[in-house]
């Protein structure tokens, strides 16, 4: 095996078991001990890789984000699914992703230094790039009549990874449950009716694990 892969392999451990830990006994309760005892690892070997656990959280929001890009990169390239395919595919990641789950839960933007500003950044200025490339394909598809692709996707991407953010937005559920109502509405008086009866649905039963788990 080489280097690489192992150390890889060995992250990888690490993360599963921060992740199990933070899921069971929240961030603030777990120490590195914990982390090093249910990782099974020497303790050398997980300060190698993290110093700390907000190292942890910083490397787990970097991969995330890095994935979800490059998720959205590989659907705006796909040739055979529909524009309302791709952008519900996108959407519904976000609300059905335990990682991200867990991260929102723990309030990751608190814990890494201008993380938010991080994201604002990537969502405003690449995911947006693609959900307008997107929104474009589905105008010319005739799946909607989208007359402002770059507008409008910079508008969606904000209201969906930062305004339905419970960690950055401090709402219940059944708020958080009409502002999902309200972007479906939004995206349809702009003639791209987006969300379905089935995405919508799905985001909301994503925030309601989220909400029964705080």
């Amino acid at each position: 095996m080489k280097q690489e892969e192992k150390s890889l392999l060995s992250k990888g451990k690490i993360i599963d078991a921060a992740m199990k830990l933070f899921l069971e006994k929240g961030y603030e309760t777990t120490t590195m001990q914990d982390i090093v005892e249910t990782s099974g690892m020497s303790k050398g070997a997980i300060y190698h890789y993290f110093q700390s656990k907000q190292e942890i959280v910083v490397y787990l929001s970097n991969y995330e984000k890095e994935r979800y890009t490059s998720r959205i990169k590989e659907l705006t390239a796909h040739t055979e699914m529909t524009a309302q395919q791709k952008i519900s595919q996108m959407i519904a990641y976000l609300f059905s992703n335990d990682t991200l789950s867990i991260l929102t839960k723990e309030k990751w933007a608190e814990k890494v230094p201008f993380a938010l500003l991080d994201t604002l950044r990537n969502s405003l200025n690449v995911l947006s790039g693609y959900l307008e490339e997107i929104l474009r394909q589905g105008t010319a598809n005739k799946e909607f009549d989208c007359k402002y692709p770059k507008e409008l996707a910079g508008v969606l991407i904000l209201l969906i990874d930062i305004w339905l953010d419970p960690s950055i937005v401090e709402s219940g559920y059944e708020e958080m449950c009409e502002k999902v109502d309200f972007i479906a509405l939004l995206a349809s008086r702009f003639d791209t009716p987006i969300f379905s009866a089935e995405l919508t649905a799905q985001v909301k039963e994503g925030l309601r694990v989220y909400y029964a788990c705080i």
